[in-house]
C-alpha cells in the first residue's frame, strides 16, 4: 500500500511540475505559491498550493493548481477564459488522494475544479468549487484595498467557516501575509498564510 501512496504523490507532483514549466515563460499575476495553517480546536494544520497560470492565446489561457497537506493532495490542469479584463472563468480535470476518515488509508480519485474571478487592480472576488471522490468543497474570497499594503475583506471557506480576511502586502517584496478569523458552529477558528506572488 505503501508503494501505491508514494506513485500517487510522485505523479501529482510531477504533474503539476510539468504545467508549470509548460506556462513557465508566460506567468503573470494570477500566479503564487502559498503556505498558510488551519487552527480548529488548538490543533495546526498547515498546507502548501499554488496557482500557475499562463495565457495561450488571446482570451484563452491555461492554469494548474496544486495543494498539500497532512493526509490530502490534489491537482489539476485546466483553461481560463478572459470574457473581459476583468472576469475570468476556469474548469479543469486531475486527481486528488486523501485519507479514507474511517481507516485512514491512503484514496487516489479524479477531481474537477475551476473558479470565477472578478476585480481590478483594487478589488477581486474569487470562487472556486471542486468535486471529487472525497466530496464537494468550495471557497470565496473577496478583498479590497485599502492603500498599496493592505487589504480587506471576506472568506467563506467549506468545513472552514467564515470571517473577515486581512492581509498586508510587505513592502518591495512579493510577500503578503494574510489571516482571518472563522466563525463555525458557535466556535472561532483561524486560519493565516503567506503567499508569495512570482
Amino acid at each position: 500500500m505503501k508503494s501505491c501512496t508514494v506513485k500517487a504523490e510522485i505523479v501529482l507532483r510531477a504533474a503539476a511540475l510539468i504545467l508549470g514549466l509548460l506556462l513557465a515563460r508566460a506567468l503573470f499575476a494570477q500566479t503564487y505559491i502559498e503556505e498558510r495553517t488551519f487552527i480548529k480546536d488548538g490543533q495546526a494544520t498547515p498546507r502548501i498550493s499554488g496557482l500557475i497560470s499562463g495565457p495561450i492565446s488571446g482570451k484563452l489561457g491555461g492554469f494548474d493548481w496544486f495543494q498539500e497537506e497532512p493526509g490530502y493532495a490534489q491537482t489539476y490542469l485546466g483553461l481560463t477564459y478572459s470574457a473581459k479584463s476583468c472576469l475570468m472563468f476556469a474548469a479543469g480535470l486531475g486527481m486528488e488522494q486523501y485519507a479514507v476518515s474511517e481507516t485512514k488509508q491512503l484514496k487516489t480519485s479524479a477531481r474537477a475544479g475551476g473558479f470565477v474571478w472578478m476585480g481590478n487592480g483594487k478589488q477581486y472576488l474569487l470562487f472556486v468549487p471542486e468535486y471529487g471522490g472525497s466530496g464537494f468543497w468550495w471557497k470565496l474570497e473577496v478583498n479590497r484595498k485599502v492603500n498599496k499594503s493592505v487589504g480587506i475583506g471576506f472568506l467563506t471557506e467549506r468545513y472552514k467557516g467564515s470571517g473577515p480576511r486581512l492581509e498586508y502586502r510587505i513592502p518591495k517584496t512579493r510577500l503578503t501575509i494574510w489571516a482571518a478569523p472563522l466563525f463555525e458552529k458557535q466556535r472561532v477558528n483561524g486560519l493565516f498564510g503567506i503567499r508569495w506572488n512570482l
